[in-house]
């Protein structure tokens, strides 16, 4: 299985650093109003992340579900890594809550309750559990499906020379990426060691495909190789008010200051 899932994402990545605006075919457009934020997930689904609630659509661009909590303030991340698990994650009362593929309630945890006190950034780990910093004690924890904590990072601020203020976290291929806008990309091995720092400052998310890093900045798509540093633009069917923009599969998802837009290729 290994093995096809890197002949996939080699392929991926050959089809979408070929790309002209050309190939692109326009699918569907949704408008918002309200400053809005996006991921997706490896099926395809588009989220928008709105406040308190969060939107679901599919390929098609056609409305699929949504879910809001009015009782727990903005929505401060979300993972879909595991899209029949959907994770919200809500820093005022440091909460994740826990959705189905539907975004139906499933469970919740209250991080306070076992002694984590002010998480900023949750993710889940590729070895079940959970990513979290506390910027209580400025550890990078992970936390097992019992919520017991087995890992704890060193202080990051004495490990990289400065404060972190994360925004988003998330684990892929055993490492974990860890957005801080005013330094950029923290990455750390599975056992929450510092790794090093991609210096991609004041990005609002990134994507991982493979051993490459995309994100969105000066309204450009950029891809990283994380191993190489070498860097490339991926020619978008659009020039100015990007917010975001993802590749899943065929598929092509731009986040405008006023709509959601769904490509494929």
């Amino acid at each position: 299985m290994k093995i096809f899932k890197h002949i996939f994402i080699i392929l991926m990545t050959l089809m979408f650093c070929s790309l002209t605006v050309d190939e692109y075919t326009f699918v569907n457009s949704i408008a918002f109003v309200q400053p809005a934020r996006l991921t997706t997930d490896r099926l395809g689904n588009a989220y928008v992340l709105i406040e308190n609630q969060i939107l679901q659509f599919g390929t098609d661009g056609k409305p699929k579900a949504n879910f809001s909590e009015s009782n727990l303030g903005v929505i401060g991340a979300v993972d879909v890594t595991n899209p029949m698990k959907i994770l919200l994650f809500y820093p005022d009362f440091a909460k994740v809550i826990l959705l189905d593929n539907k975004l139906a309630f499933t469970s919740d945890i209250e991080f306070r309750q076992f002694g984590i006190n002010q998480p900023l950034v949750v993710c889940w780990s590729e070895e079940n559990g959970y990513w979290v910093f506390d910027r209580e004690d400025d550890l990078l924890k992970k936390i097992d499906m019992n919520l017991q904590v087995v890992i704890r990072s060193g202080s990051l601020t004495q490990l990289i020379g400065y404060q972190v203020q994360p925004t988003m976290m998330i684990q892929s291929n055993g490492f974990i990426y860890m957005n801080n806008p005013t330094s950029g990309i923290l990455i750390f091995d599975r056992y929450g060691e510092y790794f090093k720092t991609l210096p991609y400052k004041n990005l609002n998310s990134f994507q991982i495909i493979g051993r490459e890093i995309l994100f969105t900045l000066d309204n450009k798509l950029m891809r990283v190789d994380t191993k190489t540093g070498v860097e490339k633009e991926v020619l978008l069917p659009a020039k100015n008010a990007i917010i975001n923009a993802r590749i899943e599969q065929n598929e092509l998802y731009l986040l405008t200051t006023d709509s959601l837009k769904f490509y494929s290729f």
